[in-house]
């Protein structure tokens, strides 16, 4: 008789030991605590957005519109789970952003490699980027990688240009423009906390700080969803 094997507790499934030892939510200072953990925590976010992304270009380039739409609907929700990260850094006082702003020194959320890699993978290929400083030879290669790739967007359009079925067209537009639309709030919802804390003063790393991010939230991923189909 074969003996069953016991599936592995919640802690384990999570390894949540390791992630723990990882998490930066033993730091002496709680405010450091709030903000460093709740980047983490976006990043794990974008790592999801990047799969879901990949799962859409395939399900676009083999026309299976269901699946495209599928892997979509979360994508929405994971931003405006990004954009209540911003409500919990806001709860934070300016001195403590000011003494979290000088600690990081030269790192910002903008040497997020992750980030730029969605954007990349979108089709919002700006090559200019690979030149931010802090990016590790790996990040170089992973977005030099996704500039080399097929974006969502040109799945998109070849998907739009030969599926017979306008109706399932519509609804892959509909799924991908409630993404882009949700990350513009999350854009603007950056900007204004930037704004609250810095005013026109400049950012982490001496980046233009709200200024740049007012810029960026006009910014579309996925510019072509917006257009509605003839």
């Amino acid at each position: 008789m074969i003996a069953e094997t016991a599936a592995p507790p919640y802690g384990q499934v999570l390894r949540l030991d390791e992630l723990l030892r990882t998490a930066r939510v033993h730091d002496d200072d709680v405010d450091h605590v709030l903000f460093l953990a709740t980047h983490q925590s976006c990043e794990i976010l974008f790592a999801i957005a990047l799969r879901h992304l990949e799962e859409i270009r395939a399900a676009l380039d083999t026309g299976d519109a269901d699946m495209a739409v599928r892997r979509a609907a979360p994508l929405p929700r994971l931003m405006a789970t990004l954009t209540r990260h911003f409500d919990g850094l806001a709860t934070l006082t300016p001195a403590a952003f000011e003494g979290i702003r000088a600690a990081l020194g030269d790192a910002s959320g903008f040497q997020s490699a992750q980030f730029r890699e969605i954007e990349f993978l979108c089709g919002l290929r700006d090559s200019r980027y690979l030149k931010t400083g802090g990016f590790t030879e790996e990040d170089r290669a992973r977005l030099e990688a996704r500039l080399a790739e097929r974006t969502v967007t040109e799945a998109y359009r070849h998907f739009v240009d030969t599926c017979a079925d306008r109706a399932a067209a519509e609804r892959v537009r509909l799924a991908l423009l409630e993404f882009d639309d949700a990350a513009a709030v999350w854009r603007a919802r950056h900007a204004v906390l930037a704004e609250r804390f810095l005013g026109t003063a400049v950012g982490t790393a001496g980046s233009e700080g709200a200024g740049y991010l007012w810029r960026a939230a006009l910014r579309r991923m996925l510019p072509e969803v917006w257009t509605p189909l003839p």
